[in-house]
């Protein structure tokens, strides 16, 4: 099990769906920096929705608040446009 916690040194246990689902998926961008994306639920006071999808690299991480619910089907191009535009 892993654990999330807030700013504020909450601590939430990181409760992802995984029947029938990968709980992530790696992609490469046009740079060769590799990105691992996952859907986790927010149940923190701050979040804007249940659920975000986190993208993160060695150097960077991102949270995407709206997303489409097939983003596994997404190509790598499409998933990494995402976290640049939220």
């Amino acid at each position: 099990m892993s654990w999330s916690v807030d700013a504020y040194g909450h601590v939430f246990a990181d409760h992802r769906e995984t029947a029938d689902r990968d709980p992530s998926r790696v992609v490469v961008d046009r740079d060769g920096v590799e990105w691992t994306i996952r859907e986790l639920a927010t149940p923190q006071t701050w979040a804007r929705a249940p659920r975000c999808l986190v993208l993160n690299s060695r150097e960077c991480v991102r949270r995407v608040w709206s997303y489409p619910n097939d983003w596994r089907a997404l190509d790598a191009e499409s998933l990494l446009r995402l976290g640049q535009a939220d």
